[in-house]
């Protein structure tokens, strides 16, 4: 199925509220014609007032929801930045602008189980694969990992149980994703030739994961964090490294892809993790 083409639209703020001391929401209504977006894409959201020489900031969208004729987008963010935190300043009744939907998200494999694990912010567009497969994949998992409590959130209705680890104990499981991951394999709750793992998270987690994953046998996809600029293919600033099969043509690019337009979302053995910016 072809993918909509991106526009640029005017925002209404609806919400901008802090889930934690970290990590916010923010609601956008949008014309009801938009997207639709496919979980995994993201938007590029203009932060601050037009200014041709400040970019607009990326965002994976979290959720979207119909009703009475608008669209709302829900996206997951954390002030780190002047362009985010100009964001977070942003009241209800404010207007920006957005681009998207943008890029290519995640595709879930037929007659696998899914097992969505998230690190931080990152769990935010594994929200909109469960609302979307949760019909043809009735079972799965939400594993959820976070620092401590400044960055755990309750996660409205999602579409599996969730599983939630911290590295400081205050919660669930004490560690890492990949502990609790461990964990459960070695409970039988996952296994290899029937669950397909889906992750989106820092690049340093999303790494060790695929190389759990692949030395286990378990068929995983990746949402990179990575610069994003113009958010078309055109600048260079997303390019990732991947590994090329003997029998692929290559191209102008040789082993790089574009995560603006050939992700966010990667096969997670296609990724040549000696070259991402961690």
């Amino acid at each position: 199925m072809s993918l909509p083409h991106p526009r640029i639209v005017s925002a209404e703020i609806l919400r901008n509220d802090p889930l934690t001391k970290e990590i916010r929401e923010i609601v956008f209504r949008l014309p009801s014609d938009w997207g639709p977006a496919e979980p995994g894409q993201f938007v590029q959201v203009e932060c601050r007032p037009a200014d041709p020489f400040v970019l607009r900031r990326p965002f994976s969208i979290a959720r979207t929801r119909e009703g009475s004729g608008e669209l709302r987008l829900h996206l997951v963010f954390a002030p780190v930045g002047d362009g985010t935190r100009a964001l977070a300043a942003c009241r209800p009744g404010e207007h920006t602008s957005l681009v998207g939907p943008l890029g290519r998200g995640f595709r879930p494999i037929p007659g696998r189980r899914p097992i969505l694990v998230g690190g931080g912010r990152g769990v935010a567009p594994l929200l909109s694969l469960g609302d979307q497969i949760r019909k043809t994949h009735p079972e799965g998992l939400l594993l959820f990992g976070v620092r401590g409590p400044d960055q755990l959130h309750e996660l409205e209705d999602p579409a599996y149980p969730i599983e939630i680890a911290t590295q400081d104990g205050s919660v669930g499981f004490h560690g890492h994703l990949l502990g609790l991951l461990d964990a459960l394999l070695e409970e039988g709750r996952i296994r290899p030739d029937s669950d397909a793992i889906y992750s989106c998270g820092p690049n340093p987690m999303l790494h060790a994961l695929s190389d759990w994953a692949i030395a286990r046998g378990f068929p995983a996809q990746v949402s990179l964090e990575t610069l994003f600029g113009c958010g078309f293919g055109i600048c260079a600033g997303c390019a990732v490294p991947v590994k090329q099969s003997e029998d692929e043509v290559g191209d102008e690019f040789g082993h790089y892809r574009f995560a603006c337009v050939d992700g966010p979302v990667f096969d997670a053995e296609r990724v040549d993790w000696e070259g991402v910016r961690e």
